[in-house]
């Protein structure tokens, strides 16, 4: 597993916050980090596999990937990131107790994810192009610097209680990220879409402009790559993880992977003992 170094990613050792912004075919092989990362979706969908999880992700949300977690991007649509590295070596001048506040958007806790509509996520690339600034960089702004971060951070806190319940994006972010926590469960989609305000139609039409599945395709999707994970770093049987991910056997699910990925589970597996 690759892990990416504070000497590559940050101007100087001694920094303390570096900007990156990506494509995620830029890191799509699974990595680690010798820093912090605050991912700020800026466009686009795709899935975030964190910690052997997949994670479906679009514009507008937020989340933290700490140096403990592994992670990278899969099923890409147009994936744009807006990545703050936080370089764990070096201490904040002037603020303290920051790490709680990061660890709320935990990437790896789907509810955890945050999520900005389009003015809280314009106020945010606002406060962004401030703090990297070239203006910002000299040693007698560090204060103000500080400053600038810590409005980022409780913007995004705040933005999630700011959101209008009558915001449809909203509410799709949250039935898609209980989706991703329930994806091995078979789903009754109109009394689920009532539980998040939602008409079926609007969710379905939602649903499908934010992936471009089906609703019902999206929960396969969900599962097939939560399986393909499971086949790549555990020796269960094929047919173990077919009914663990939700297939009702194992036949059903080499046709589906198959059909998805181009290649059977004990293809896939195969590949994976060659590399």
């Amino acid at each position: 597993m690759n892990t990416l170094t504070i000497d590559y990613y940050f101007p100087t050792p001694d920094s303390k916050l570096a900007l990156y912004s990506s494509d995620p075919e830029d890191n799509g092989c699974e990595h680690c980090h010798e820093f912090g990362e605050l991912v700020i979706v800026e466009e686009g969908h795709g899935l975030h596999v964190i910690n052997g999880k997949p994670m479906y992700i679009q514009q507008g949300d937020v989340f933290f990937v700490s140096g403990a977690d592994f992670h990278f991007y899969d099923e890409l649509g147009t994936l744009k990131l807006i990545n703050i590295l936080i370089n764990p070596r070096v201490n904040f001048g002037y603020l303290s107790g920051i790490e709680p506040l990061l660890q709320s958007f935990s990437g790896h806790d789907a509810s955890r994810y945050g999520w900005l509509a389009p003015d809280s996520r314009a106020h945010c690339k606002s406060l962004i192009e401030k703090i990297f600034s070239q203006a910002m960089l000299n040693d007698h702004k560090r204060a103000l610097r500080e400053s600038l971060f810590f409005q980022l951070l409780t913007t995004m806190l705040h933005a999630q209680s700011e959101a209008e319940y009558s915001n449809t994006k909203y509410k799709l972010h949250k039935l898609l990220h209980f989706l991703q926590e329930h994806c091995f469960l078979d789903h009754d989609w109109t009394q689920l879409a009532e539980q998040f305000h939602l008409t079926s139609r609007t969710a379905f039409r939602h649903i499908k402009e934010a992936t471009g599945l089906t609703p019902d395709s999206y929960l396969k999707r969900l599962r097939l790559v939560s399986a393909r994970v499971k086949l790549r770093e555990t020796d269960m049987t094929i047919t173990d993880i077919a009914f663990m991910c939700g297939f009702a056997n194992s036949n059903h699910f080499t046709t589906l992977y198959k059909k998805v990925f181009g290649i059977t589970p004990s293809e896939e597996r195969r590949r994976i003992f060659r590399l």
